[in-house]
């Protein structure tokens, strides 16, 4: 339960206030706001509770708040994976490049707007 307690800790530091309040009432979880804090008034750290910490999180993620009690997300690569992350982009069709890249997927295939020429796939490893 080590981590439902970090998850209440950030969630508590965040509870400052009436704004932790008004968003939970205004994305429909009042209630589950209020398990929590009746939980941790009573010193309960249980399964309870940390699906009311995900109900939660989810409600306020659907609104553009992400990682309420979970904090910020970063990437971690897969343990014994031995390859790095790559993402793929277009990028300036020159001999020598300038750094502009788009990323793929955002539409049609950008064309360079000095030579008019497309740009070209590329890989970047992160």
């Amino acid at each position: 339960m080590e981590l439902v307690a970090e998850r209440v800790g950030r969630l508590c530091h965040q509870a400052v206030g009436e704004q932790l309040r008004e968003h939970a009432e205004r994305y429909g979880v009042a209630e589950v706001l209020d398990r929590i804090a009746d939980a941790v008034g009573q010193g309960r750290l249980d399964d309870r509770l940390a699906e009311d910490l995900d109900r939660l999180d989810d409600a306020f993620a659907r609104h553009g708040i992400d990682g309420l009690t979970t904090g910020v997300r970063g990437f971690e690569p897969w343990l014994g994976g031995g390859g790095h992350p790559t993402v793929v982009a277009w990028g300036c069709p020159s001999p020598l490049p300038c750094p502009r890249v788009v990323p793929d997927g955002d539409g049609d295939r950008p064309v360079c707007g000095l030579t008019g020429v497309p740009f070209g796939q590329r890989r970047i490893v992160l």
